[in-house]
């Protein structure tokens, strides 16, 4: 019998899925960082920058911990999941865990709570003035 682990969301900021996006521009590629509630599926967007180095990805986690919104909630304790940057888990965790926060590599939960937004911004691509 496999037993499979599927994570649920019973409040808000309990997981948070944190990424970024890459667009391209006239001047060459800019990234845009997002969280997304796995509970609310409320949106976080902590900005856009010209490079996805490991230092402006811990930038934008820092920015995410910052946020009014997200900010409401940390006092719950929180769980940030990636897909990727296990390079970074360190790091993360020295900024996470002060804050009673928690780090998780899950990219198939990721996929599935991102995905609505990723889906979203691409519709609002296509059809800018909608």
């Amino acid at each position: 019998m496999k037993i499979i682990n599927i994570i649920q969301a019973t409040r808000q900021l309990e997981y948070v899925c944190f990424f970024n996006a890459k667009f391209k521009t006239l001047d060459g590629p800019a990234y845009a960082f997002f969280g997304v509630d796995g509970y609310s599926q409320f949106a976080f967007s902590t900005g856009v920058e010209l490079s996805d180095d490991p230092e402006i990805i811990l930038k934008h986690i820092y920015l995410l911990t910052e946020d009014a919104d997200f900010k409401k909630h940390i006092h719950l304790g929180f769980t940030l999941v990636f897909a990727h940057h296990q390079e970074l888990s360190d790091r993360i965790n020295s900024i996470i865990t002060p804050l009673n926060g928690k780090l998780r590599f899950d990219p198939k939960y990721h996929q599935q709570i991102t995905k609505p937004l990723i889906e979203s911004i691409i519709d609002s691509m296509k059809n800018p003035m909608h």
